[in-house]
């Protein structure tokens, strides 16, 4: 199923000037089939989502055999490649939800289970449980979604979705007592709300608590209960209320697996069902005091500024203690459920919940939030894995335990947290005893203990690692696993892996090593993770994971320095943070003799850059001149790329002045994101220079060279942006309307699908009006009036089509877009079905009928309306064009005191026109007395223009021979259209609604 939708983009915090810089946009939802495959190992089976950005998920254990993964974007789901390769431990996928994307999967109960992000793709692997692996079976998909291109299931209405999932097909035999059904909760596009109110200020938390929805205050005097509003109402339980000290509490029971958002604060508080929060933003616990030495030490602090109070009070459903944090604003919130060995936290969309398992938890206010202790401690990790763990040691290669695994991770987290990674101790004396080093340690490699070679060959890819000999180290690595395949368990292991990988810039492999959850308790992971999205493009997840606290990387080797911190010292400039760049690049600078070419090519840029965004142009110049001369292909280009726009911005050059720069550069580097920026950036500067048509071909070029590259997809919405406000501007009349149209023809894709799509195609329209292209612009219109508009719009554009295909000699056509406009007129509503309109309507369907030689059928419609000067002007014509000259000349003499031409003033060119004609239709008509009536009337008047002789020959009672002729009488006047200032009205997108 593929469907078709605009790309979301994400708004970078600053955009480098450079060829480094990313285009900020807007956002937009876009529902794409992901692929879905599977691979098999050893040790387990794995399911890969291939998302095309990154995407946040939940995972849980649903029963003892399922899984949901709940995504937080809108997807349809192309399982193609994971039916055509079942593996094991993996059978039945159920999608529940396409808005957004949900499914389950069914596991082998006993199962365990891992899942992690590596760069867009969420990786699920299922471990093979205690009895094998569970047989391989033709995998299977079950669709239970409402997608928008699937029929509805009857029992539901079109515009609604099923929050949870379907209920049981079958009920059980009536021997047994049926199981409780979860509550179905169907939801609109607006979600469920409950909302707590009250005229003065209160804390407040809303928790989760084993399908209950809990509401938590901290005054007892609220007056209003919990109000709830929106759909599903009738199938949530009642408010039952709950007193505890110092305020008081409301649960209902809510769906399985809904999602929950916090709101507000102060006076006003709301919980959305069917709303998530964004478990990025949720409040993280911080350790402290922990001694390692001891199996209990340390507390926890959630950082919660706004906290309130501590209430205390039991759950009269489950009979547990409960202990809710108020907090004055919705965005101090804890989020997701959370285990611990003395005491578990509950989902909480607001404040903070806790359900203690000992008897002398205590939970207290301290200066910036919620410290949680007991008094001998806490104990963060289960005794028994404390146990079980063991640091990997080094030095001494003979050791007899069997275990080789990382630090728990209960580990103190200050600012720079406990350190994994010990490169210098590792370096073993640098590059010159590299040699040395591995000639001892393979020495007597062989006659060793299975444990004493895999630990040593360990060392020996450390020792590599330090001093960035990754390929080394990796193969290293590779024959350790050969001696012992229980390694991939080691997350120390995988971590030295994940580095290795990233230093050979294999950054799915690095990312998916990096980035195990076990691992988060090291800061010092996250410089890892941000090199490799950084090497990936991913400048805003790297920025997102770059650590505040830079200190650690003082301790590494400077080899290391200069692979790891020029690519750091980026991401901050992408950020616009000058105090961590400047740590960074002081850090580099002092290594620049030690820098191979590339890297001292790199960190002049990066001075350059950082130079520009201080607002020193002159050192940016310096730094950047001499590298577009340069012997490094990378930096050459990068420096003369934003050395052009640099000077387009400054005014030094036009931009017209910059394309023969940038156009030597589009051939300069080839193949990756470079190109698209080089390519992005000419485009852009032949659209500033008013070459619109190939600046947009050009960056057209730019995102297919790398389609589902993030800069690819920000440059395509960029291009959506310049092309609107292009055509939405005056800018607009400075082209040609053959250029517009040339444009709009070759970017139509472009068009926004909301009312700026509509208004674009309205102004292209007056464009080519205003140069007589009226066939192209009354197609245009008709397009929108058969497939995009609404409403009012369609009885707007309708009349508009109609008048333009009548100024275009197209009466059928007018008469078709009429009867659109009348049948919308009829439906609107009252207020919006005015008598003027109607009229319009009837005037311009007479013109119509007229030009197609109905001129009685014309006239006869008029004669239901009442006289107004439009009405005049349009049975003038009609009667006029069709010989009917009785007629003529009495609309004509109404148009004449519409007029109201005074007999004092000299007559302008019209009302001379106007005279003239009656007098001629007067005299075809052999209305004599009339016509001497007129003579009198007005031969003062006409004397003083340049038609009084015509006017007396006509209106003289005895004709010549040289006017006895109609055609001698009609070639005297000019051919006008007396309705013609009436159809004008209908072609400009500003005629006022009446």
């Amino acid at each position: 199923m593929q469907k078709q939708c605009l790309k979301p983009f994400k708004t970078l915090r600053i955009s480098l000037l450079t060829a480094i810089s990313a285009v900020a946009l807007s956002s937009h939802v876009c529902a794409a089939d992901v692929g879905v495959r599977t691979g098999a190992h050893e040790e387990y089976s794995r399911l890969v989502f291939d998302w095309q950005s990154t995407t946040e998920y939940t995972i849980k254990r649903d029963q003892k055999d399922t899984l949901v993964i709940e995504f937080s974007k809108d997807a349809g789901l192309n399982t193609a490649a994971a039916q055509s390769n079942p593996v094991a431990n993996i059978g039945e996928i159920t999608i529940l939800s396409e808005n957004p994307l949900r499914v389950s999967v069914k596991v082998p109960e006993g199962s365990r289970t891992r899942d992690l992000r590596a760069g867009n793709k969420i990786v699920v692997d299922v471990y093979h449980p205690a009895d094998g692996p569970q047989k391989q079976t033709t995998l299977s998909v079950n669709n239970q979604s409402t997608s928008p291109l699937q029929e509805e299931p009857p029992e539901v209405e079109p515009t609604q979705e099923a929050l949870t999932e379907e209920e049981p097909a079958e009920e059980l035999a009536q021997a047994t007592p049926p199981e409780p059904q979860p509550i179905q909760l169907e939801m609109g596009e607006e979600p469920t709300i409950f909302t707590v109110s009250s005229t003065k200020n209160f804390g407040m938390a809303a928790f989760n608590l084993e399908g209950h929805l809990w509401l938590v205050n901290d005054k007892s005097d609220l007056l209003i209960k919990p109000q709830l509003s929106g759909p599903g109402l009738e199938t949530l339980g009642e408010m039952t209320e709950v007193t505890a000290d110092h305020g008081n509490a409301y649960y209902s029971k809510i769906p399985q697996g809904v999602s929950l958002q916090g709101r507000g604060g102060g006076v006003l508080w709301r919980v959305l069902l069917g709303q998530s929060y964004d478990i990025a933003k949720a409040a993280k616990p911080v350790r402290a005091d922990v001694d390692r030495a001891e199996m209990r030490s340390g507390k926890l602090m959630w950082p919660m500024k706004g906290a309130t109070s501590i209430l205390n009070f039991k759950d009269p459903v489950t009979g547990r203690d409960i202990i809710a944090v108020t907090v004055t604003e919705a965005s101090d919130f804890a989020g997701p459920a959370q285990e611990f060995v003395d005491f578990e936290v509950l989902e909480s969309p607001i404040g903070l919940a806790i359900v203690s398992k000992v008897p002398d938890l205590q939970v207290t206010r301290v200066r910036g939030g919620i410290e949680i202790s007991r008094p001998a401690g806490l104990s963060l990790v289960e005794e028994s894995i404390i146990a079980s763990m063991a640091p990997l040691k080094t030095a001494d290669l003979e050791t007899p335990d069997d275990q080789i695994i990382m630090t728990p991770a209960d580990v103190d987290t200050a600012d720079t947290g406990v350190r994994i990674f010990d490169f210098k101790a590792w370096q073993l004396g640098g590059l010159p005893n590299t040699y040395e080093n591995k000639r001892i340690i393979l020495g007597n490699l062989r006659e060793q203990s299975k444990l004493a070679r895999s630990e040593n060959l360990i060392t020996l890819a450390k020792m590599y690692i330090s001093n960035a000999m990754a390929p080394e180290a990796l193969g290293v690595l590779n024959f350790a696993v050969i001696e012992r395949k229980d390694l991939w368990d080691n997350p120390e292991f995988t971590a030295l892996y994940g580095v290795g990988s990233a230093l050979t810039h294999r950054n799915e492999e690095a990312y998916e090593y990096l980035s195990q959850e076990i691992l988060d308790p090291f800061k010092e992971i996250r410089f890892w993770r941000a090199f490799v999205l950084a090497d990936e493009g991913d400048w805003e997840g790297a920025s997102e994971t770059l650590p505040r606290n830079l200190s650690t990387l003082y301790d590494y080797p400077v080899l290391l320095q200069n692979r790891i911190v020029p690519s750091l010292a980026e991401i901050a400039l992408r950020q616009g943070d000058l105090e961590r760049t400047a740590i960074l690049l002081d850090i580099a600078k002092a290594n620049e003799k030690s820098m191979e070419a590339p890297q001292q090519a790199y960190l002049q840029y990066l001075l350059g850059e950082a130079a520009r965004q201080e607002g020193n142009t002159e050192e940016t110049i310096k730094a950047w001149e001499p590298l577009t001369k340069g012997k490094d292909d990378l930096f050459r280009t990068r420096a003369g790329l934003a050395l052009a726009r640099l000077k387009v911005d400054e005014g030094e050059i036009k931009p017209e002045e910059a394309i023969d720069d940038l156009e030597r550069l589009r051939y300069a580097w080839r193949g990756d994101e470079l190109e698209v920026q080089i390519n992005y950036w000419l485009g852009k500067t032949y659209f500033e220079s008013g070459q619109y048509l190939r600046g947009l071909t050009i960056m057209r070029d730019a995102v297919g060279f790398d389609p589902g590259n993030p800069l690819a997809q920000r440059v395509a919405g960029e291009m959506a942006d310049m092309f609107s406000e292009l055509f939405l501007s005056p800018e607009l009349e400075t082209v040609s309307p053959l250029d517009a149209v040339s444009l709009y023809d070759e970017f139509k894709e472009l068009v926004p699908l909301d009312e700026r799509g509509n208004e674009i195609v309205e102004r292209l329209a007056e464009r080519l009006v205003q140069a007589d292209l009226l066939g192209r612009a009354g197609n245009l219109l008709k397009y929108q009036l058969d497939h995009r508009l609404e409403g009012f719009d369609i009885y707007r554009i309708g009349m508009r089509v109609a008048a333009i295909r009548l100024l275009d000699n197209q009466p059928d056509a007018a008469i078709d877009a009429l009867n659109v406009a009348a049948a919308k007129l009829q439906e609107l509503p009252e207020e919006l079905r005015t008598e003027q309109r109607f009229r319009d309507v009837s005037l311009l369907r007479a013109r119509a009928l007229s030009r197609k030689g109905r001129p009685d059928q014309a006239l006869a419609l008029l004669n239901d309306l009442n006289r107004t000067p439009d009405m005049n002007r349009l049975r003038a014509d009609i009667a006029w064009t069709a010989g009917y000259w009785d007629d003529a000349a009495e609309a004509l003499g109404d148009v004449i005191l519409d007029q109201n031409i005074s007999l004092t003033r000299p007559l302008n060119e019209e009302n001379t026109a106007l005279l003239l004609q009656q007098a001629i239709a007067l005299n075809l008509a052999g209305d004599r007395i009339a016509l001497a009536n007129m003579r009198e009337k007005y031969t003062d008047l006409m004397v003083q223009t340049p038609k009084a002789k015509v006017f007396e020959v006509i209106t003289r009672p005895r004709q010549s021979g040289a006017l006895a002729d109609r055609e001698t009488l009609l070639s005297v006047v000019s051919e006008v259209d007396l309705f013609q200032e009436f159809l004008d009205s209908y072609k400009s997108i500003t005629t006022p609604v009446n």
